[in-house]
């Protein structure tokens, strides 16, 4: 297929003239022709017929018109879709993320990213942090969300912000008056507790038994969202972060600093001699800036890379 003798058909076709074609495409009149006889040659076919002075095109040179405009359309359309790869208008992303954030920040951060971007296509997948990092590392997901305490094979690791841990009090408990709750302070209460495998468990558990505290293991459940939700019903105390409390409502006024304290670097983790795509940069910016602002909200959102 010769590119350039199909365009100069195609040209013919829509002005009705070899003159005009040419003067549309720039070149001289005898060249357009030229090419015209060519094509027609080399299909061993008629494509246009003189009428009265005009130019007629036969039921082939019709039929061929319709495959190429079929063509020019396909091409128009790929142009489009490269303009819009290139904008970030398509594509899809694979996202990895804790429980903490799917049930928490991510619907929102999702929205508003997919929001401007209605043909980018979103797959949350919400795992484990060891499960996350398996992930990425095999190149499974696009970028995960997790806590990494050590530095696996496979994976860049990217610090994105410190998760400190607070002391949820329900509403009405006389240690709302305290402005900082210590670990004495939970003698004898009935606590909210965590899976047993939970690192915040590990650490409440270690402390209150060097401390000597003794406290009711009343409940113990997996998600930090289901667990202020019992606080804010009464049924005890719990170790929470801010982001969970935040969606729940009342639920950060409910918070007091505990001590000692403790806090987790939430992770963003990328897979090792593979190049993020544009979309997964650009969620990444999102989620960065929409952390800052929920778990630092007096402070200015920093910028943003």
């Amino acid at each position: 297929m010769n590119i350039r003798e199909i365009e100069i058909f195609r040209a013919v076709m829509m002005e009705g003239s070899v003159s005009r074609a040419a003067q549309r495409l720039m070149i001289s009149q005898p060249a357009a022709s030229k090419y015209i006889a060519q094509l027609e040659r080399r299909l061993n076919l008629a494509l246009f017929v003189r009428n009265g002075g005009r130019l007629v095109p036969t039921p082939e040179g019709t039929a061929l018109y319709d495959q190429v405009e079929r063509l020019f359309l396909g091409l128009s359309q790929l142009e489009q879709f490269m303009k819009d790869l290139g904008g970030e208008r398509h594509g899809h992303l694979t996202v990895a993320c804790l429980p903490l954030l799917s049930l928490t920040a991510m619907p929102e951060i999702m929205a508003n990213f997919m929001r401007e971007r209605p043909s980018v296509s979103v797959a949350l997948q919400t795992r484990s942090s060891a499960r996350i990092v398996e992930w990425v590392s095999a190149r499974q997901v696009d970028l995960g969300v997790c806590f990494c305490f050590s530095k696996p094979p496979g994976i860049l690791i990217e610090p994105l912000v410190d998760l400190e841990l607070f002391c949820a009090l329900p509403p009405g408990d006389p240690l709302e008056s305290h402005d900082i709750i210590e670990i004495g302070d939970l003698q004898g209460r009935d606590l909210i507790t965590y899976d047993h495998l939970d690192r915040t468990q590990f650490w409440l558990e270690a402390l209150l038994e060097q401390e000597k505290v003794y406290t009711r293991r009343r409940v113990q459940v997996f998600w930090t969202s289901v667990a202020m939700e019992l606080v804010m019903r009464g049924v005890g105390i719990s170790i929470v972060d801010r982001l969970t409390a935040s969606r729940i409502p009342g639920g950060v006024e409910q918070l007091r600093p505990f001590r000692p304290s403790l806090s987790f670097n939430l992770n963003l983790v990328w897979p090792e001699h593979w190049p993020a795509s544009g979309l997964a940069r650009s969620f990444a910016r999102e989620l960065r800036a929409y952390l800052a602002g929920e778990l630092n909200p007096s402070s200015a959102e920093p910028a943003v890379q």
